[in-house]
């Protein structure tokens, strides 16, 4: 199985609480295929179709073929509206989009995202999707496509935090930083596989408490030296807290960008109290 197919299979998986983002991953489908759905992916079939009857769509047709390249086919029926609006939705649409019309190189080879829009108007809209989630990316036309392209190993694994693909964003990290050690010998010195995955995996837990945060809304009642570390961490999930708290302004040192996330994991499991309750 490619690394696309990892990543759209893991998508499918994504649980989006939200209505609105459901219907906007769903438009993200829709539009990138003008209704006509051709996939050789069972897991992004039958999450299409859920999406459809859930945001008030129908299905005319469904099939499934398994000849020399399996396709499954859904024909979809759907004139709601969408509003691509905050972070949440855009990344909810663009994940949408990625599912129909989306590749992601193998991790082992030069950094390569992009999305595929088949019109001018659907192309716009998907880089201000883009930059709601505070990634610009590169945009070309190839004959009658329009191209949105990241080759920033960077940006691909934060768009992938932001899609929702974390276990992709793992391995592609733990790739990428073998691949980038292997070019610096003070990373090879200084780290061992072990520590990498150790840094990656707390960074991505981080991630996903600041998430869980942001979306219930307790995220912009903390301190602003907490939100800074937390937006440096969204952007940067590989990276060590020494190396986030020098990214801070002023810089701190590595027990202090602790303390910051101190702060945030208290907050988390604060509001997993209120949930339990």
């Amino acid at each position: 199985m490619s690394f696309t197919s990892e990543i759209k299979t893991q998508l499918t998986a994504v649980e989006t609480k939200r209505k609105s983002d459901k219907k906007a991953e769903f438009y993200g489908i829709f539009m990138l295929t003008d209704g006509k759905l051709r996939t050789g992916s069972r897991d992004v079939s039958v999450h299409a179709e859920k999406l459809c009857l859930r945001s008030g769509g129908r299905i005319e047709r469904a099939f499934f073929r398994n000849g020399t390249k399996t396709v499954y086919g859904l024909d979809m029926r759907w004139s709601g509206q969408v509003s691509i609006e905050d972070k949440g939705s855009a990344a909810a649409f663009l994940r949408g989009c990625f599912l129909s019309g989306g590749y992601i190189s193998e991790p082992d080879s030069p950094a390569h995202f992009e999305i595929v829009f088949k019109t001018i108007a659907s192309y716009e809209l998907g880089m201000a999707a883009f930059e709601l989630c505070d990634i610009v990316p590169k945009g070309t036309i190839k004959g009658s496509r329009f191209v949105l392209y990241l080759k920033d190993a960077e940006q691909v694994s934060a768009l992938l935090v932001n899609l929702g693909a974390i276990r992709g964003v793992l391995e592609y990290e733990n790739v990428r930083i073998v691949r980038e050690g292997r070019r610096n010998s003070n990373r090879v010195l200084n780290c061992d596989d072990a520590n990498i995955n150790k840094v990656i995996s707390a960074g991505l837990r981080q991630v996903e408490m600041i998430n869980a945060l942001r979306d219930s809304g307790v995220y912009s009642g903390l301190p602003e030296a907490v939100k800074e570390i937390a937006e440096l961490r969204l952007s940067n999930p590989e990276l060590s807290l020494t190396e986030l708290g020098e990214m801070c302004r002023p810089p701190v040192s590595k027990a202090g960008a602790a303390h910051r996330f101190a702060k945030i994991e208290a907050a988390y499991k604060a509001l997993k109290a209120r949930k339990n309750k």
